[in-house]
This record gives C-alpha cells, sequence and structure tokens, in this order.
C-alpha cells in the first residue's frame, strides 16, 4: 500500500472499454446494448480483454515504477438482473485488487463510469429512483470488497464525469437515450446523478465508520471545461454546505463564482490558438454563456439540492480529482472533413455534427491549461487535486488505417510538456497527489476502436496482445518510467 505522502503514479481504465465481454450471449449486458444490435456503435466484443489479461497488466505496470491504478467494477457485471448478484463476478475483482496491491500499487476503484445494467433502462439517471439504486450498489460493491481483501480500499470514485455523461446523452446525443434532447433533460439527469453521489459518499463513509475501517477518500472526476455550467459548477453545488451557504442564497452564491471562474481564465492569459476554428468555437462559447445566464435558475436542482441539505455530512469531496484533455469550447470546431466520420450511425444528422465538431484525435495540446485548473481548484477549494485522466488519441482504425495528428505530436511528447507542467505546479506548493494516465493500452472509446490512448498498443487485427511500440515507432509507456524515475530522483534531493 502506498503511503498517504507518496506520490500516486498510475493509469487509468474503465470496465465497459477495457474488461470485453459485454452485450454478447451470455455475458453482461448494459445500457449500451441495444446501440450494439442496432449497429449504431461498433461492438466492443472483446475489447481490451482485461477481463482475463489484468494479472499481465499488473506486472506490466510493476515494471514502469507505476504505484497506482484505477478500474471500474461494473454494475451490470455485478447485478446483471436487478436484485440478482453475482458473486462470482464480485469475487474476482476481488481477486484482481489484491492482485494490483500485490504488483505494489494502490487501486482506486471506479463504481459508475459512463454505463449501468440494462434492466435500468436507457434513461437511468431519470428514474426518481435512480439515486437509491445505486447507493445499493455502493453499499454492496464496498461492503463486500473490503470484507474480502486484506485491507480495505481507500480510493473511490463515485461517479466518473458526470458532465460529459449528461452533455453527450442529452445534448449531443454520442451516447444512448430516448428521453428528449434539451436543457430540462439535462437538469433532470444531473439532479439524479449528483444526488447518486451524495447518497454513495455518506455510504461509504458510514461503512467505513461502522467496520472501523481507515478513513476512505471518495469523490467524483469531472471532465475539465471551461464552461462554468458544465463543470466547476458540479464543485460549487457540493461545497455550498461545507461553505455554509444558506438554500436562499445559493443564486446569488453561484452566479458570484461563475463570474470568478469567467474572470480567472480572462486573466490567464493562455495560449490558445486563434484561428478561424477558434473563433467559430469562442462564437458558440458566447451563445452558451447568454443561453445560460438566462435560462439556469438553482430552482431546477431541487432534487439535488434536498440531498445535499439532507446530507449528515457538510463535506461531499475529499479530494478534487479531474480529467483534463482539452477543455475548451472555442476548440470545439475543426475546419470540415467529409470523410473523418467514425460512428456507424450515418444519419445525416450526425455526418454533419461529425464533420465540423473536434474528435478525440483533433483535441489541442495545452499543457498550460492543465496548471491553470490545479492552481486554480486547489485555491479554491483547499483539497488535493488527483489528474484522474489525461491522454492523447491518436486515429489508427481496426483495419490499422491512420493518419498524422495535425500537430504531429507523438504520446511520449504529449506525456512530456503535460508532466513538466505539473511539476511546476507541485513546485509552487499546490497539493497535486497523483496523476492518472489514460490508459494504459488501446481500448473501447464509445462507439469506435478508432482513437487510440494507449501507453501499450493493440493491433485489433490480430488479437489483444500489448506491444510497447505504437504504430509511429513511438514507446511511451518507457517514456512514462523514464519520467517517474526523474521525479522520484528529485524528490529526494534535500
Amino acid at each position: 500500500m502506498t503511503s498517504d505522502t507518496e506520490f500516486l503514479w498510475g493509469v487509468a481504465t474503465s470496465a465497459y472499454q477495457s474488461e470485453g465481454g459485454f452485450n454478447i450471449p451470455g455475458g453482461p449486458r448494459n445500457n449500451w446494448g441495444d446501440a450494439e444490435d442496432a449497429g449504431d456503435v461498433v461492438r466492443t466484443g472483446a475489447s481490451s480483454d482485461f477481463w482475463n489479461r489484468w494479472a499481465e497488466d499488473f506486472a506490466r505496470c510493476a515494471t514502469l515504477g507505476l504505484n497506482t491504478f484505477r478500474l471500474g467494477i461494473a454494475w451490470a457485471r455485478v447485478e446483471p438482473a436487478q436484485g440478482q448478484i453475482d458473486f462470482t463476478a464480485l469475487d474476482q475483482y476481488v481477486e484482481m485488487l489484491e492482485s494490483c496491491r500485490s504488483h505494489g500499487m494502490e487501486p482506486i476503484v471506479t463504481l459508475h463510469h459512463f454505463t449501468h445494467p440494462a434492466w435500468g433502462g436507457t434513461d437511468f439517471w431519470l428514474r426518481p429512483d435512480a439515486a437509491a439504486l445505486f447507493e445499493g450498489f455502493a453499499k454492496l460493491v464496498v461492503e463486500y470488497v473490503n470484507r474480502h481483501l486484506m485491507h480495505p480500499i481507500r480510493y473511490w470514485i463515485t461517479i466518473n464525469e458526470p458532465n460529459m455523461l449528461v452533455l453527450n446523452t442529452y445534448i449531443g446525443r454520442q451516447f444512448p437515450g430516448n428521453a428528449r434532447i434539451g436543457f430540462d433533460t439535462v437538469v433532470h439527469a444531473y439532479n439524479g446523478l449528483l444526488a447518486g453521489h451524495v447518497h454513495a459518499y455518506n455510504a461509504i463513509h458510514d461503512l467505513s465508520e461502522l467496520h472501523g475501517w481507515p478513513t476512505p477518500i471518495v469523490t467524483l472526476n469531472n471532465f475539465c471545461n471551461d464552461l462554468y455550467l458544465t463543470d466547476k459548477l458540479v464543485v460549487d453545488l457540493l461545497f455550498l454546505r461545507e461553505r455554509n451557504i444558506p438554500r436562499s442564497k445559493v443564486g446569488e452564491y453561484l452566479r458570484k463564482k461563475s463570474d470568478e471562474f469567467t474572470r480567472e481564465l480572462r486573466n490567464a492569459h493562455l495560449p490558445l490558438r486563434k484561428d478561424l476554428a477558434y473563433w467559430c468555437g469562442a462564437l458558440f462559447k458566447w451563445v452558451n454563456l447568454k443561453i445560460s445566464a438566462r435560462w439556469f435558475h438553482p430552482e431546477f436542482m431541487d432534487p439535488l439540492l434536498d440531498a445535499i441539505y439532507a446530507s449528515p455530512r457538510k463535506q461531499l469531496l475529499d479530494i478534487i480529482a479531474f480529467d483534463y484533455y482539452d477543455p475548451f469550447t472555442a476548440h470545439a470546431f475543426r475546419l470540415p472533413v467529409f470523410w473523418d466520420h467514425e460512428f456507424k450511425n450515418k444519419s445525416f444528422r450526425s455526418w454533419v455534427i461529425n464533420t465540423v465538431t473536434s474528435k478525440w484525435w483533433d483535441w489541442r495540446a495545452l499543457p498550460a491549461g492543465l496548471g491553470f485548473f490545479c492552481e486554480l481548484y486547489a485555491r479554491d477549494y483547499d483539497r488535493p487535486i488527483l489528474i484522474a485522466e489525461n491522454g492523447m488519441a491518436l486515429r489508427r482504425n481496426v483495419s490499422n488505417l491512420h493518419t498524422p495528428r495535425r500537430d504531429g505530436l507523438t504520446r511520449s511528447e504529449f506525456l512530456r510538456i503535460h508532466l513538466e507542467e505539473l511539476q511546476r505546479v507541485v513546485k509552487k506548493g499546490v497539493r497535486v497527489v497523483g496523476y492518472l494516465h489514460w490508459s494504459l493500452f488501446d481500448n473501447y472509446e464509445w462507439g469506435t476502436f478508432t482513437p487510440r490512448f494507449g501507453l501499450f498498443s493493440i493491433d485489433y487485427k490480430k488479437g489483444t496482445e500489448r506491444v510497447a511500440q505504437d504504430h509511429l515507432g513511438d514507446r511511451p509507456s518507457e517514456t512514462y518510467a523514464e519520467i517517474i524515475r526523474a521525479w522520484r530522483k528529485e524528490e529526494k534531493k534535500p
């Protein structure tokens, strides 16, 4: 187990994206099953086969010098039918977590990473009982896992990127959803998701106090974004009680925090590349801000506020965790690329949207933004910071056809410039407790295998074997290991 002062160097994975075996006959079925069956998305199939290759993957991580591994526990695998628990699956997760520890890595466990069991319905988070059902799942997993491990799990992430789950389902429709697209549905889903976090947070702490386990570190992780209502608002809501904000003053307080955030961004003078696509994105951001300011009212969040103000604990986040990719709305668009439509859904609407919006492999690298958000969140919330995900996509499909990134960046170069920036803010005294690279290996990226984020590459035409050298000749896993060794050597200097 890692000490409380040891910097967490790791990788992040998710169950559905990496394990394989979902939505096949006899396998666990989740809310993406219908989309797979309809051909709207590529089937996950074996994906990266982590469900069978975890032992070798943990050994691989140990050779890199990692001391942390983020993995998910799939609700659909644990509870395939409502009230029906698959204890064999739970036992394998326990075995995986023990193996992770035996390889010198502290597990960080995610309870919900965009997916839920098919029995919950496509629009699960719109159900009035969603938060309670998720709390029940969290209790089951935490109690079972901690009772069967030699040492209880310390780090829990309740819900991964609630902001992207909601927006990709009820605005962009990149994720499966049947409810009407629009602001009302977005707010409804936010209420369910964030109330689910509040319930799970308290449940995990209650169980730890009941059994005398070490105090857990519980959080959620947002996709870092420069629109207040789609990122920082979430954290400010969860800090309301801790900051003794009366419910009658919530609207006034959130408007103040939104203005502060806008000023901080403006005064940071981040070096955004201002081309034609940037100005289209900037216009989109301006329109979004105007609409949000007019239509958002705290009363829309009453179900969540009920949960927050009824919570037995004022504190609802133990650390601030966020995912840093390309958080700038002005980068949301690109000059049209008419052939670059990876999704199987070939509707005209889908084709138009995908032609002009940035894809994973078009996300721009801006390490200065990572430092900005670390400093901002540490200063505003006085909590340790965890980079729960950070990575860069290359474009390579399952047939191994690929196109280079427009900026020509390799993953090794990406790692160097971002971790140099991280070291800069740590030396300034910002309490960053860890960095998790997304991901250890190439995996399924929500409807497609084309975005490649892995430190280890996979040639899906040949199977799921992990390869240290990617199709560009780069060896990012070795670069990551070198950076970690150099960082630790620097830490030891008097």
